[in-house]
């Protein structure tokens, strides 16, 4: 045997475990991944599952809260109609342009709607409302029952902390509204 019979047997040898080499390593590179891929499979379906059951619960979430604001909203805005309503009849008999009988018709239909306002606010809104909301329907009523004077700056002012509230409930603003004019 020569030194070219020694470099053949020796180049093959190392071809042949190289080749086993490289059909082992593909060989376990696939059975790992197919092992890894069974393995995972439970754990993806589950994940899938509970980001899908996540997803479902933040629309539920999310529909319920645009549909209570929605509805704080048109509560206010029915509140904000009886308020200027009310604060009409007011200016208007101060005015002396709504008779004392009329005006007296009018108590009637303020107090109901007092209620109702009451009623709405009640249902809906936080105690920072209902305290400014009282504070203006106090006002109101000691001018009805004659125990205090009608000023429509004084006025002005509790209903515009009550709006202030409504807004700040609503996260439109809360910066307060203020007025800036000359009356």
């Amino acid at each position: 045997m020569g030194w070219d019979d020694v470099f053949k047997l020796v180049t093959a040898a190392i071809a042949s475990v190289g080749s086993a080499g490289i059909l082992i390593l593909v060989l376990s590179s696939w059975l790992g991944k197919l092992w890894a891929n069974r393995i995972l499979e439970p754990v993806k379906h589950r994940f899938a599952t509970e980001l899908e059951a996540t997803k479902r619960n933040l629309d539920v979430i999310k529909e319920t809260t645009l549909r209570s604001l929605h509805d704080k909203i048109l509560s206010y805005r029915a509140v904000i109609e009886i308020i200027a309503r009310i604060l009409a009849t007011f200016d208007a008999y101060e005015s002396g342009r709504l008779p004392a009988i009329n005006a007296a018709a009018r108590y009637d239909e303020f107090n109901e709607h007092r209620i109702r306002v009451y009623g709405y606010l009640t249902t809906l809104a936080p105690q920072s409302v209902m305290d400014a909301q009282d504070s203006l329907m106090d006002y109101l009523l000691k001018i009805c029952n004659g125990r205090d004077t009608y000023e429509w700056a004084r006025v002005r002012v509790v209903a515009l902390a009550a709006l202030n509230a409504i807004r700040a409930d609503i996260g439109i603003e809360t910066d307060p509204i203020t007025y800036n004019g000359d009356l």
